[in-house]
């Protein structure tokens, strides 16, 4: 009688299949991680879009530019969802909810974004790119924001975020611009001229 050899994969087998998942795997994980960045990018970009949109159709309807924080306890301070003036009063045409669903933060969702009319100095849009304002805006502010996704925002936008010439230019002029121009973690959009 003959012995049989037993079926089965020898550890130096298992190791080196092991080897060539975990080599797969790193370099697939950095482009998944990749896109993943670049969808939420591209939605708050388009959340911006929508935003401004929205705010001209409430501004179509009452004569006045709204004033949109989610993260507002104060109904004066949700006008896109609810009719009250910062008097506290209603909106005389309000024809809202303006929104179908209340936005979120889609990078940092703990994190505060304010839609907000404004003339004041560090949220100030310099479209031209000269070094001073150009007036008042309605701006989207999201705070939370990496140098990285805020870069490739800008770039969406405003083709000047480019990433290899080290410019940074791009955090002071444009339709999307760091607070103030600096490094914070707040990226203003600047969604149109009032």
């Amino acid at each position: 009688m003959y012995k049989t050899k037993q079926k089965g994969f020898t550890l130096i087998e298992i190791v080196g299949v092991m080897a060539v998942i975990a080599i797969i795997a790193s370099i697939a994980a950095p482009r998944i991680f990749g896109a993943i960045q670049d969808a939420k990018v591209t939605a708050l970009v388009g959340q911006a879009k929508t935003l401004g949109v929205t705010a001209t159709s409430f501004y179509n309807d009452t004569g006045k530019w709204p004033v949109h924080d989610p993260k507002s306890t104060d109904d004066k301070r949700q006008q896109l969802m609810v009719n009250k003036g910062g008097n506290g009063q209603p909106i005389i045409g309000w024809d809202g909810p303006y929104l179908d669903q209340e936005i979120s933060n889609i990078i940092s969702p703990s994190a505060n974004h304010i839609l907000t009319p404004t003339s004041t100095p560090t949220y100030t849009c310099d479209l031209d790119g000269n070094g001073t304002s150009d007036g008042s805006f309605l701006v989207y502010y999201v705070h939370g924001i990496s140098d990285t996704i805020a870069r490739k925002a800008s770039n969406i936008l405003d083709k000047d975020g480019n990433e290899e010439t080290g410019d940074t230019s791009w955090k002071k002029a444009g339709r999307v611009k760091r607070y103030n121009g600096d490094n914070t973690s707040i990226l203003v959009f600047c969604l149109g001229r009032i």
